[in-house]
């Protein structure tokens, strides 16, 4: 009996402790990462790199507001209020994710493996430095993503602004747990290209005008002296 006694008292206590709101509680946290561009994603479509192929991208500074650095998925609930999710994660911070696949579509966009990430050596040299200012990047209460950012391609030898725009990319949220990562890589997938489209663009422009000065015909003043040099 002595012994039944204790069994149960065994059981009622670790019942007990199982209801109790001190209890470990179960984690059900799911964690979601940023994906690279893809053959099949919807404007997929590679601009022609041409020359940009050969050339050195320094990729960075990327600034990123505080208000995402922190590992819970954020929705914009309004204007002036976030809310912060309790399951889903992200499986690394948002910043270094957001760095790395950029990097990683202009890759692919430009073919080219020639790539620094800010801060890179003083020895290093690149031909394009691309700095990006991201204002916003997450989804909103109404099933939306949105990215809006801030970019400026520098001539990396001198360090003077070539171009500078900004790109706003959103979509709809799609149902399922990776809705919101899916969108949200799109969007990223967006400002990728629109970058790579502008590089692509300035590489073609300064070969032409190099090709054009190599094969100028010399001035009439300079061909007078050549020809007097001759009688």
């Amino acid at each position: 009996m002595r012994i039944l006694a204790i069994a149960a008292l065994i059981s009622s206590t670790t019942t007990l402790i199982a209801c109790s709101p001190l209890a470990p509680q179960p984690d059900h946290s799911k964690y979601f990462i940023l994906t690279p561009i893809t053959a099949s994603a919807p404007g997929s479509s590679q601009p022609n790199p041409g020359s940009a192929s050969q050339l050195t991208l320094g990729i960075g500074p990327i600034d990123f507001p505080d208000y995402l650095r922190r590992p819970e998925l954020v929705t914009l609930s309004n204007a002036n209020e976030i809310d912060l999710s309790d399951e889903k994660r992200w499986a690394e911070p948002l910043d270094k994710n957001f760095s790395r696949i950029l990097t990683e579509n202009l890759t692919k966009l430009l073919d080219t493996k020639r790539i620094e990430k800010f801060p890179w050596s003083h020895n290093t040299s690149v031909d394009y430095q691309v700095i990006v200012d991201v204002q916003r990047f997450d989804t909103s209460s109404t099933g939306q993503s949105q990215l809006i950012a801030r970019w400026t391609i520098k001539d990396g030898r001198n360090g003077k602004d070539l171009y500078a725009s900004e790109t706003t990319a959103g979509e709809p949220v799609h149902s399922g747990e990776t809705g919101a990562s899916v969108a949200m890589s799109n969007d990223l997938a967006a400002l990728s290209r629109d970058i790579a489209n502008r590089i692509a663009m300035i590489s073609e422009a300064q070969q032409r005008r190099a090709s054009s000065q190599a094969v100028a015909p010399p001035d009439h003043l300079g061909l007078a002296l050549l020809q007097g040099s001759h009688t």
